[in-house]
């Protein structure tokens, strides 16, 4: 009987753990949603076109973050008071998330192809159309300098990203100030494209995922 009785307390200390991991997911969702909405204006600019669909993600982020956090504290206090009710509840619950998410790894390796070009795509056009260069004081430019200073890339791929662009056609440059990974190097004039004088190319899982990072706070003056 003894063992029986641990038996059952392991399961209820185990039960909790795990809501509480939920609760905590749900949590860092909700937040990473309420920062999409509030905390993300200079990078929504810089993605110009894809923008919508960010802001979208950042709604559903909030409602899957709070609804994990119910889910959460539905389980822990579950677990705790002993409820058959809020444990079944749980477990239904629980099943329909692991159904779906299963069917959303799959969707998401069939596409991830897809999505990659859609964020590559989208903000190239934002850098080509819109980048005015690294002393412009406009959103999508002080988006980019913050994105090419802090994780030493050139534009999306590499300098040739700006051929034809806003910034070269007005400028004669091949790329700007911000490429250089000396900026106070006099052979990084624009023209040089030496892989000693300006950052090369970045991998581009590298830089998909640094167009996920905040961007939204000022550039440091030199």
């Amino acid at each position: 009987m003894t063992e029986l009785s641990n038996l059952y307390a392991c399961f209820k200390y185990l039960m909790m753990f795990f809501s509480g991991v939920i609760f905590i997911a749900g949590g860092v969702l909700l937040g990473l949603g309420l920062w999409i909405k509030y905390g993300a204006g200079s990078f929504i600019q810089a993605i110009g076109s894809f923008s919508t669909q960010f802001i979208n993600i950042g709604y559903i982020c909030i409602g899957v973050g709070s609804v994990l956090v119910v889910i959460g504290l539905i389980g822990c206090c579950g677990a705790w008071k002993e409820n058959q009710c809020l444990l079944l509840l749980f477990f239904c619950i629980v099943s329909i998330i692991y159904i779906a998410e299963v069917v959303g790894a799959v969707l998401i390796f069939i596409y991830k192809d897809i999505v990659e070009s859609v964020v590559r795509n989208t903000s190239r056009v934002s850098l080509i159309h819109a980048y005015a260069g690294p002393v412009a004081t406009d959103t999508i430019s002080q988006a980019w300098n913050l994105i090419m200073l802090k994780y030493h890339c050139c534009g999306f791929d590499n300098y040739t990203d700006f051929t034809g662009s806003q910034f070269s056609n007005s400028t004669g440059l091949s790329y700007p100030k911000t490429c250089c990974v000396n900026l106070k190097e006099l052979a990084c004039d624009g023209k040089n494209t030496a892989n000693t004088i300006i950052h090369e190319k970045v991998g581009t899982m590298i830089v998909s995922a640094v167009l996920f990072v905040r961007i939204g706070q000022p550039r440091k003056e030199d």
